[in-house]
């Protein structure tokens, strides 16, 4: 199933605090599973990992001990995509809302 960059972020807009709707502060960590498996996990909670990368077998002979650069280069990746995606809605929450005076 492809990205939709499209999709809504959830933001809270009734709340007073005008960075309500940007991401809380999170610590992540990239570990590598014993079975070669890539994970993204937050640092602070023991849950499942927020993402997994899996290279296939044929892939991780061919690249070698790089596969964990290239999942590093995907997840910032997708963070840059997320943050845009933030900051656009966030301008568009501030800018389009009518003066109360014009000049």
């Amino acid at each position: 199933m492809p990205y939709d960059i499209d999709n809504e972020i959830e933001v809270d807009h009734d709340s007073g605090d005008q960075f309500a709707s940007f991401a809380k502060e999170t610590t992540l960590e990239l570990v590598e599973a014993e079975n070669g498996t890539l994970l993204l996990r937050d640092t602070e909670k023991d849950d499942e990992p927020l993402m997994t990368i899996d290279f296939s077998d044929k892939l991780k002979d061919l690249l070698g001990s790089d596969t964990q650069s290239i999942g590093q280069h995907m997840i910032h990746a997708a963070i840059q995509v997320i943050m845009q995606k933030q900051m656009s809605q966030w301008h568009a929450h501030v800018y389009d809302k009518e003066p109360s005076n014009y000049s």
